[in-house]
């Protein structure tokens, strides 16, 4: 007897006896003669049981089989008749005629059948079958070929898999830490690590070279489509490289994945962060949208007897717009002013664009300089949609967004590119200074001078089709410039040695220039499987408040352990 994978089954396989395990699919009793489908990982065959009551000469009684029992059976291939070949799987032309079975297990009634389109909560409850349909292990095979061709990858360019520290030490770096406590240090926790950023700079700092790891990362942060609280990350990190090395080696591998998954990558546009920023609103431009950029038309309106606009440039506002193409019907144009104000503008001007002529409910109120000006700066025909918020750039990139995917504006395929030269700071709600990347991105210039607040950062992003599929930066290796880089953001020298002290130590001892890159491996996978959340490419990923539905965790623990770790509920 042959064990074999079922979809390399075809009719070459004629007249030979194999012995295929897995779960009965779906059972069709015809009188008589009772098929079945037996599925496994590797695919779905057809079987073929001579008769459907007890002693058939099967070895057993097929009557008694159901949906999702697991069984082992034995039979010789066999052609299926012209009219009942099924071309929609690879063994649709056989099928396996049970010469004996064995029922392994059987099963209790079914929630749903793997497969079946039901809620979160149910689909997650009862992860195991969920994940028995083929979509779930087809993305299940893909993650581990991704895993593999990277492993393969770095290794063949002489990185070493370094495992770094699950428990470690809780730094401000982002997002919220999730936090173990320490029973041999009472009052004292561990943190899971948000990335192994810092352990890679120092076994950079340790002569490791070239370091790349496959890791679990662990960030308590509000979930999305693209967040989970524990995710993987494909990590990198390079001694003595430059930003161009660091590019470089990252794409040939992306390039390297895209080709193994059967899609055609073209290169990759250069863009700087500012150029990212004026002319599509964000920095992870979406090049794939069919519609016009953005625009600057501050200077045209500055004067404009159109108050909306004028008054708002002497607060300092800008006014940003941009040319959708196509005609747009009255509830077309409403609904996009309802969109821009759940964006957060107070209001959105249109105007149609056809020829020569403007149209707008405020026409009159432009000079014709400023609609020649307008005519100059967008054409074709269509609508320009304004507007003029304290963030109106960013704003208009998302109703760009918005709009182009509702009419269909996409171009089919994939549009890479490099996002380069963010800043290296940026003001939070406070006016503070906070890192754009993270406190250990290297300035590009003097981060001593009086300019160092409004510096850029060795930074590079890798964006496809709007999405960051991952991000990386050339590091700051030396202490003295570190701690400076922890003074602008006004961190005390007693918080920054009491969190990063090991870091300076490191630093101090002679750490050669390094950078690195890290792949939100989750992501990547979505892309290339062109698939909606991340969730589909995670065996046991949480609800959207970060609850698993199948093992109840987060779960209250008894009181003896609380003790042992020296903690109390807040009830207690």
């Amino acid at each position: 007897m042959e064990a074999l994978s079922i979809n390399s089954i075809n009719a070459g396989y004629e007249n030979r006896d194999i012995e295929l395990s897995g779960w009965i699919d779906s059972i069709r009793d015809h009188g008589g003669v009772m098929f079945a489908d037996l599925r496994n990982r590797s695919g779905k065959i057809q079987l073929v049981f001579d008769s459907s009551g007890k002693d058939s000469g099967c070895g057993g009684d097929a009557a008694a089989l159901r949906a999702e029992f697991v069984v082992r059976v034995r039979g010789s291939v066999a052609r299926r008749p012209e009219d009942s070949v099924n071309k929609k799987i690879p063994t649709g032309e056989v099928e396996l005629k049970v010469s004996s079975f064995e029922i392994l297990n059987g099963a209790l009634p079914l929630p749903f059948y793997p497969g079946e389109k039901v809620g979160d909560e149910a689909a997650l409850k009862y992860r195991f079958l969920d994940l028995r349909s083929p979509d779930m292990m087809r993305n299940l095979e893909a993650v581990d070929r991704l895993m593999r061709i990277t492993r393969e990858y770095f290794s063949q360019l002489g990185f070493w898999d370094v495992p770094t520290p699950m428990l470690t030490k809780s730094t401000p770096e982002g997002a919220r830490d999730y936090l173990v406590p320490s029973r041999t240090k009472p009052g004292s926790f561990f943190a899971l690590p948000q990335s192994p950023q810092l352990f890679k700079q120092l076994l950079m700092a340790s002569g490791v070279e070239r370091y790349y790891q496959i890791t679990r990362c662990f960030r308590d942060e509000d979930l999305r489509s693209d967040r989970q609280p524990e995710f993987t990350q494909i990590d990198m990190e390079m001694s003595f490289a430059a930003s161009s090395d660091i590019m470089e080696t990252v794409w040939n591998l992306v390039e390297k994945i895209f080709t193994a998954f059967e899609h055609k990558l073209p290169p990759a546009v250069l863009m700087k962060y500012e150029e990212a920023m004026a002319s599509y609103g964000s920095d992870k431009p979406d090049m794939s949208l069919d519609t016009g950029l953005l625009a600057d038309i501050t200077e045209i309106f500055r004067k404009s007897e159109f108050k909306v606009f004028s008054s708002s440039v002497e607060k300092g506002n800008k006014i940003a717009a941009f040319l959708c193409r196509g005609d747009f019907s009255r509830k077309e144009l409403d609904d996009a002013v309802e969109d821009a104000k759940k964006l957060g503008a107070g209001g959105l001007v249109w105007i149609k664009k056809g020829g020569e002529e403007l149209k707008c409910p405020v026409a009159k109120l432009f000079s014709d300089d400023e609609k020649n000006a307008l005519k100059e700066k967008f054409p074709g025909d269509g609508v320009i949609f304004a507007g003029s918020t304290g963030d109106s750039f960013a704003l208009m990139g998302e109703l760009r967004k918005i709009l182009a995917l509702r009419r269909g504006l996409k171009k089919e395929g994939f549009f890479p590119v490099w996002v380069v030269e963010a800043p290296l700071f940026e003001k939070n709600s406070e006016g503070r200074l906070q890192a754009v990347h993270h406190p250990f991105t290297a300035p590009i210039g003097d981060i001593f001078s009086d300019e160092a607040a409004s510096l850029k950062s060795h930074s590079y992003d890798l964006v496809i089709n709007g999405e960051e599929i991952g991000g990386g930066s050339i590091r700051i290796h030396k202490a003295r410039e570190q701690i400076r880089v922890f003074e602008l953001m006004g961190i005390s020298g007693n918080e920054y040695r009491e969190k990063f002290g090991f870091l300076l130590d490191a630093l101090s001892y002679g750490c050669p220039p390094h950078g690195g890159f890290a792949f939100g491996m989750e992501r990547l996978a979505v892309k290339l499987l062109g698939l909606d959340s991340i969730k589909d490419v995670i065996a046991f990923p949480k609800t959207q408040n970060a609850f698993c539905p199948l093992t109840h965790a987060p779960d209250v623990v008894s009181k003896r352990q609380l003790r042992e770790l020296g903690l109390k509920t807040a009830d207690e």
